[in-house]
């Protein structure tokens, strides 16, 4: 059984979102409105939408008078085209005879950005590319893409009819509405002045230069020009990537305040009283709208346009355990414990009442569970997670707002830092070094003292300068700078504790995690033949081992939720190359965030990634400039089953050392590297990193 998240999260492009399913031996769905009615239009003036604005483009294709599904790449330039078409393969080379034609291109193991190019640079005046599986590509060409021809997607039936009409006349017509269009990503709700709630799940991946709040949205087809910037996302500094999604809450920072109804906050004492009397409740979004089971394929996207409501009825903690103790083992024909479950205190429950299935589902992520009280509407959770979807036997889980009071009120009335961040992987005694916020949202100037602790860490290898934050005026921001020095083989992880000369000024903390791995001798002689230049280091949950059948090296058994690491460090400008392969859990509905896969990492960058069972393939970066360099490849995996080798490899690692050919002039390497927008069905670039990031943990 899978969990799924109630929310859908866009990771891709402005144009391409993905729905993030959570792998777990038990299925979680993210919530949307199943059962409901469309809401009031003016009940909900606080209710809010995550959203992604974009230019929306029509797409149209035409080939001898027949029209054909299409789909426009994002950042494709618009343009209208008509010619016959040419057979240019999977488009890896120039297209022999695209001149003053169409280029007609296979998916495969090339970077659409790169079939392009190759289509335009021989001529071609245009390009279809049609997928290698069913489905429809839902793809992007970068935002780097600098040709200028019109590129679009079709599916692979019509990619094969097509090849039988070469002779004929094809028509590409891109064209670019004027009116800016928004696609939601989840829920959230308006508190008042510049602050917003919502699932830290919603945003531990999110960049927000590109996501934008909509408050006091109905009606998600228009009004996307209202949408309002986002300044800074405070997830929880104690939320749970894993399975059980404890502490599943964010703020959200906009750059400026906003004059607009704002919702109350329960109490965590009466939210306690109203779930024992099973008081009722009501979850209101603009998620999926049709139920499914536990082991039910979830069904295709049916998120409406207009804001939906529901209404349940709340459980206390115990009742919930019992419920999901008795569904779980139902389910699985074996025995759970109502401690077993998962449910926190962080967390309250609600289910439907009745014979009509109703609950919260794809899509609704986010979004406030509300009780009405004498004080009015207020909002008692954050639509979490759930079993299926408006499923009789699993109640829907929410964050319960009561028991963030405190944590809210650090944040939005007090010294605000940065939840946390996360050192790359790195080298033993590599130096490391980032900058973290810090805001003041009090009223009053504050003389501010920064201290690292940690419980089961020695805090020698972290150190902080914080000059510039002793004093902090009332309204104002500065930074610290937090220095790691990999001393310490191992994960490492310390908090950053604020304390203020004013007890009248709360304060927030961060927290900081790093982990160095050790040089690998073994490895290098394996791969390296003993080089002196190139050094090797190996780690995380379980170190890479030697491959002795065929002079390779293959990742450490790991088991769910753990990593992988093996570094290469070396100096100088110069080409990389090397073979790599994997056996992993393919996530073939979001392959954005796969269950399981194989990172490459230069030098705290992401290059390329690979998913499911992709066999030995050759890779060469020759576009390694001057100065120190660290190569990672990361194979990690998620918390659900294998139903493969569950493994990574990697042989034939070669750095050529850039050759000067004269003492004036310098033969420089070819620009060409690895694009981050392949075109494989199971290699590709998570364009958003994880700025947090996470799938990627949290796959909405």
């Amino acid at each position: 059984m899978k969990y799924f998240l109630f929310a859908v999260l866009a990771i891709s492009t402005l144009l391409s979102f993905a729905n993030a399913a959570n792998r777990s031996p038990l299925l979680i769905s993210k919530p949307k409105i199943v059962g409901g009615e469309v809401a009031n239009e003016e009940a909900w003036p606080w209710m809010s939408a995550l959203v992604f604005t974009y230019s929306d483009v029509n797409s149209d294709l035409d080939v001898a008078g027949t029209q054909y599904q299409s789909d426009p790449f994002s950042y494709s330039p618009p343009g209208q085209v008509s010619a016959t078409m040419v057979d240019c393969g999977i488009g890896d080379n120039l297209c022999n005879l695209a001149e003053n034609k169409i280029c007609l291109i296979a998916r495969g193991e090339i970077d659409f950005s790169v079939k392009a190019m190759n289509c335009q640079t021989a001529g071609g005046i245009g390009a279809i590319i049609y997928n290698n599986t069913s489905g429809v590509i839902s793809g992007t060409l970068g935002e780097d893409f600098s040709g200028n021809i019109p590129v679009i997607a079709i599916n692979q039936d019509d990619g094969a009819a097509l090849l039988n009409e070469l002779d004929s006349i094809a028509t590409i017509n891109l064209t670019v509405k004027q009116d800016l269009a928004q696609s939601a990503s989840c829920g959230a709700s308006f508190i008042g002045e510049k602050w917003v709630l919502t699932a830290a799940h919603c945003v531990e991946d999110a960049n927000s230069q590109f996501l934008k709040v909509n408050i006091g949205e109905f009606d998600l087809s228009d009004g996307a020009s209202d949408a309002k910037a986002i300044k800074q996302i405070y997830i929880h500094p104690e939320y749970d990537e894993g399975s059980d999604f404890n502490n599943d809450i964010a703020l959200i920072e906009l750059v400026e305040s906003i004059d607009n109804p704002s919702l109350k906050l329960l109490d965590d004492n009466t939210s306690r009283q109203l779930a024992l009397a099973h008081s009722p409740a009501t979850v209101i979004g603009w998620g999926n709208v049709n139920a499914y089971g536990p082991n039910d394929e979830q069904p295709d996207n049916s998120q409406p346009n207009q804001l939906r409501q529901v209404e349940l009825s709340l459980l206390s903690n115990e009742e919930c355990k019992n419920k999901l103790a008795q569904a779980y083992g139902d389910l699985n024909n074996t025995s759970y414990s109502p401690n077993q479950v998962g449910i926190t205190d962080s967390m309250i429950c609600a289910e439907f009442f009745g014979d009509v299935q109703k609950g919260s589902c794809q899509g609704d992520s986010g979004g406030p569970l509300l009780v009405n009280t004498n004080q009015g509407w207020q909002q008692v959770g954050i639509v979490s997670y759930g079993v299926g979807c408006a499923n009789a036997a699993f109640p829907d889980v929410y964050a319960r707002v009561g028991h963030f009071t405190d944590w809210i009120n650090n944040i939005t009335q007090g010294i605000a830092i940065e939840s946390s961040h996360d050192f790359a992987i790195t080298s033993q005694n590599k130096a490391q070094t980032t900058r973290l916020t810090v805001t003041n949202n009090s009223d009053l100037a504050a003389n501010l003292r920064f201290s690292l602790f940690s419980d089961n860490f020695d805090t020698t290898s972290f150190s902080l300068n914080t000059n510039d934050c002793t004093l902090l005026a009332a309204k104002q921001s500065c930074q610290i700078q937090i220095n790691f020095d990999a001393r310490i083989v191992g994960k490492q992880k310390v908090r950053i504790v604020i304390t203020s000369n004013d007890a009248d000024i709360p304060t927030s903390l961060s927290y900081i995690s790093a982990e160095a791995v050790a040089e690998n001798s073994d490895i290098n002689t394996q791969l390296s033949n003993s080089s002196s230049e190139l050094r090797w280091f190996s780690g995380g949950d379980q170190p890479w081992r030697l491959d002795n059948t065929e002079a390779a090296i293959m990742s450490g058994v790991i088991g769910d939720d753990q990593q992988s690491a093996v570094l290469l460090t070396f100096s100088g400008a110069g080409t990389l190359s090397f073979d790599w392969s994997v056996s992993s859990e393919e996530n073939t509905d979001t392959p954005d965030e796969p269950f399981g896969a194989l990172y490459l990492i230069i030098d705290d960058q992401q290059i390329n990634v690979i998913s499911g069972e992709i066999a030995y393939t050759k890779v060469t970066i020759d576009d390694i400039t001057e100065g120190q360099h660290q190569v990672t490849w990361l194979y990690k995996k998620d918390d659900g089953t294998r139903d493969s080798e569950d493994k990574a490899s990697l042989k034939n690692v070669i750095f050529t050392p850039l050759v000067i050919s004269t003492p004036i002039e310098q033969v420089t390497a070819p620009t060409e590297k690895i694009s981050n927008k392949s075109s494989s069905g199971s290699s590709y670039f998570i364009l958003f990193l994880l700025s947090l990031l996470p799938l990627i943990r949290r796959r909405i």
